[in-house]
């Protein structure tokens, strides 16, 4: 095992010891000769365990086997510099926990020998903030679209049934005044779907306010739990329509609130199950997917597909594009408030006559360590 020997040494280690960041020293073969208290605490090892040990037993995985590459090429052109500069990087931990962190590379010469040093800051903080206020800016940007979409359809998704019902009423009156009580009939049922579409619109208005309003209620979830229940609930439509459904064996777990989560879920496998469907051999799968910093959640159909001209607009309020299908296309704006109020997102992959995957994303540090404050907020 390598020493660093020098004659100020003591003092070097106690000023080491003394800074808040993650300090640590390598030798050109890519050992660590030297690391303090706050690096070893930060990456989870006891005192003296790291020294001796390759750097890349701090590397993720994904990023090792490079890593030694970048390290000779810095010990061959040795420069102070700031690591990863445009783009995240991650340290190992000894419990296989990746953190976020900054590293900034110096080079030091000690008795004619080369070392490289590095200051490590755990930046998971910041990253959950920088991710606060992502979530508070797109959320404004999503509100004033939403303000705007509405006004819309004030003006003119719900003024058209009462266009209709105020022609429909004049029609009784003059069938009533002439006896002519069959078209008196006719009008009346007319009446009343131009109403009861006039409540759906209202309701669901209702509902996405709500959404953007709620407190979440975090606890423990099990996807595969939600999922379980909204398959059983919907059973006899898959049977009676001979849908074939895929269900992985395990699906994530995470931290949020379960009745919204169920709530999302249950709007794409609605979704497939009005939209997806239109096959022969019709069927839904249940996808997850394990990303660098995301757990993903999948509903796949095989029907029609969606052009990708319009994967943004299904999103937005009261927008269908079969205006023959049952709703009134607020239940996928109501999926994506969700998944913001969750850190996360949702989004469609889908090509016309290709079907359609609807995917949800959490994100792994949120569901790991249940920083929702801002959703509370």
């Amino acid at each position: 095992m390598e020493t660093v020997a020098f004659e100020h040494e003591n003092r070097f280690k106690t000023i080491i010891e003394s800074l808040p960041t993650g300090i640590v020293m390598v030798n050109k073969a890519g050992f660590i000769v030297l690391c303090n208290a706050e690096m070893e605490k930060m990456f989870g090892y006891n005192s003296g365990e790291l020294k001796g040990s390759a750097i890349e037993r701090l590397v993720p995985i994904g990023s090792r086997q490079n890593h030694p590459k970048h390290r000779e090429g810095f010990m061959q052109n040795p420069a102070k510099r700031q690591m990863g500069a445009g783009r995240d990087l991650s340290g190992l931990c000894k419990d296989g926990k990746e953190i976020p962190v900054e590293i900034g590379l110096n080079h030091i010469v000690i008795d004619n020998t080369s070392y490289a040093i590095a200051s490590i800051v755990d930046i998971t903080e910041r990253k959950i903030i920088e991710t606060r206020l992502k979530h508070a800016y797109d959320e404004l940007q999503q509100k004033n679209q939403e303000m705007e979409q509405f006004v819309y359809t004030v003006s003119h998704d719900l003024k058209s049934p009462l266009v209709t019902s105020s022609s429909f009423i004049e029609f009784i009156k003059e069938d009533i005044k002439s006896g002519n009580m069959d078209d008196v009939a006719d009008s009346i049922d007319r009446l009343e779907k131009a109403h009861k579409r006039m409540q759906e619109l209202i309701n669901d208005l209702l509902q996405l306010s709500r959404a953007g309003r709620m407190e979440l209620n975090l606890s423990d979830v099990s996807m595969n739990d939600i999922l379980n229940e909204i398959l059983e609930n919907f059973s006899n439509r898959f049977s009676d329509r001979k849908i074939d459904v895929q269900v992985p064996v395990e699906l994530p777990k995470v931290i949020g609130d379960r009745r919204r989560l169920y709530q999302v879920m249950e709007n794409l496998i609605t979704n497939a199950l009005k939209y997806g469907t239109d096959n022969p051999h019709p069927q839904i799968q249940i996808l997850t997917k394990d990303a660098p910093t995301e757990m993903l959640v999948g509903v796949k159909d095989n029907g029609l597909g969606i052009a990708p001209a319009y994967h943004r607009k299904i999103f937005g309020l009261f927008q269908r594009l079969d205006n023959s299908k049952e709703g009134t296309g607020v239940g996928l704006a109501i999926v994506q408030r969700i998944m913001q109020l969750h850190g996360g997102r949702a989004w469609v992959e889908s090509r016309e006559n290709e079907g359609a995957t609807f995917w949800l994303a959490f994100p792994k540090f949120f569901t790991e360590r249940g920083v929702f404050d801002a959703a509370k907020s």
